[in-house]
């Protein structure tokens, strides 16, 4: 989940694996591990189906790519039988390894340990559930994913172990640049078979479905987050202001500010209203809630898509998820000429998914009454009546898109102080990019008249 911008092994035999990270400190520390409890739990687990030599863990992620929790990579070695102890060549597999933060007060602030517990609940009750009503892979496949990692009185600490998807040939995009048409076919795709699967589930089995989606919890969108939330989207939205503003020496931009300043007032008390109504409205789907370049990995052959970062699932209208998408991970040029082919292309796919699953069950004479519901018509309306919400998140991630990697915000430092979401915005050095890419986006919704649009649209 982005919030505004921000931030060699051991035997397995010895105490910890240690990560190899130049910078020392307590970025260094934040990737060991107990090597013999990791490799206590991965037997217990049926991880590997052979005798563990080496445990070594690495950095799961580069810089800036996560901020709620630390990512690790987990390189596991094979032991040799005893009378291959030369001969035999070890066998390695690579598995992630997320861990909540080490400091507390930043998972207070930021609520990561609400964060890290709905992710732990996605995977254990909702991506098994909808892998069984899909016929592509949705998510890394999820090994462990426990509240507590010892079965002894301590208790532990919470973990998940997930499919490494870089050993598969899977990348992430550079978040800079915007994906290209191709790739975003291919993510609309993919989301339309996670919310057919999602469909395809409410009507064959509405019991247990429901019972699964209860296991989700917001975390953003509720009342225990709300005063933190607001004030940091608000800052968001007063960062765009000050940037258009200073972009207006011909006064061009006046209208557009002064309309983005009507929209702000109580902009997130809207977004939550409306989130939190949509969660049992008809036609609701379980949403993967923080879509964007950032949690997405593709594989060029053959040619896939995979979501991960589960941390914001949450259950909801599937125009939301769209939203997230197209206005975080995409440029305006893109949008300009693609938009209504990006969403034909998720409502064909999603047609083409709920027949394959349906049809030949009982839920079949409701076929076209869910195909219709998503049909191009209904979701270019329900996309126009929720625009805002694409607006606030595009002003709420660009920070964190356009980042300068060499001048990261220290959140930890940050959270211990009991900044609140104003502050933060001070620690942050916007570049020329954001500047460019706010008013990129603004800009768009002006010529759109989507600003001009009536507050009781949003």
């Amino acid at each position: 989940m982005a919030l505004a911008a921000a931030p060699t092994a051991g035997p397995s035999h010895g105490v910890m694996t240690m990560a190899v990270n130049s910078t020392g400190g307590s970025e260094f520390r934040q990737y060991e591990e107990n090597a013999e409890h990791l490799r206590q739990l991965f037997s217990q687990n049926k991880l590997v189906s052979f005798s563990i030599a080496h445990i070594a863990c690495t950095a799961g992620s580069s810089s800036g790519d996560n901020y709620m929790s630390v990512v690790k990579r987990v390189t596991i070695s094979q032991a040799p039988a005893e009378k291959d102890q030369e001969l035999a060549s070890s066998e390695i597999v690579t598995v992630i390894i997320k861990r909540q933060i080490a400091s507390l007060s930043r998972r207070q602030l930021y609520r990561c340990e609400e964060a890290f517990s709905n992710e732990i609940n996605a995977y254990r009750h909702l991506a098994p559930l909808l892998a069984s009503h899909s016929r592509q892979q949705l998510f890394p496949v999820c090994y462990i994913a426990e509240t507590q990692d010892r079965r002894d009185a301590d208790g532990g600490e919470p973990i998940i172990v997930l499919q490494d998807l870089k050993a598969l040939g899977y990348r992430m995009r550079d978040r800079l640049a915007g994906l290209e048409l191709r790739d975003c076919l291919l993510v609309m795709k993919k989301l339309a078979q996670l919310h057919a699967a999602s469909l395809a589930a409410q009507e064959l089995e509405s019991s247990f479905f429901a019972s699964q989606a209860q296991q989700l919890q917001e975390i953003v969108y509720c009342d225990e987050a709300a005063e933190f939330y607001a004030t940091i989207l608000d800052t968001s939205v007063q960062q765009a202001m000050e940037s258009l503003d200073g972009a207006n020496a011909d006064e061009s931009l006046t209208e557009p500010i002064r309309l983005l300043e009507e929209l702000r007032c109580n902009l997130f008390g809207k977004l939550k209203q409306e989130i939190n109504a949509t969660a049992e409205a008809p036609y609701s789907v379980i949403c993967h809630g923080d879509l964007w370049v950032n949690n997405i990995m593709f594989r060029p052959d053959p040619e896939e898509v995979i979501f991960f970062d589960l941390q914001a699932m949450r259950r909801s209208t599937p125009v939301f998820d769209i939203l997230h998408f197209i206005y975080t991970s995409t440029r305006r040029p893109l949008r300009d000429v693609h938009t209504d082919t990006l969403l034909a292309a998720y409502s064909e796919a999603l047609g083409q998914e709920l027949r394959h699953q349906l049809e030949d069950t009982p839920a079949a004479e409701r076929l076209d009454e869910l195909c219709e519901a998503f049909s191009l018509q209904r979701l270019s309306a329900d996309y126009v009546r929720q625009v805002h919400y694409g607006l606030a998140i595009g002003m709420w991630i660009l920070p964190a898109v356009t980042f300068d990697p060499n001048n990261l915000p220290n959140l930890d430092v940050m959270s211990e102080q009991n900044l609140t979401g104003k502050e933060i915005k001070c620690t942050q050095t916007l570049t020329s990019e954001y500047h460019l890419r706010i008013r990129e986006l603004v800009m768009e919704f002006y010529e759109l008249g989507y600003l001009q649009m009536e507050k009781q649209n949003l």
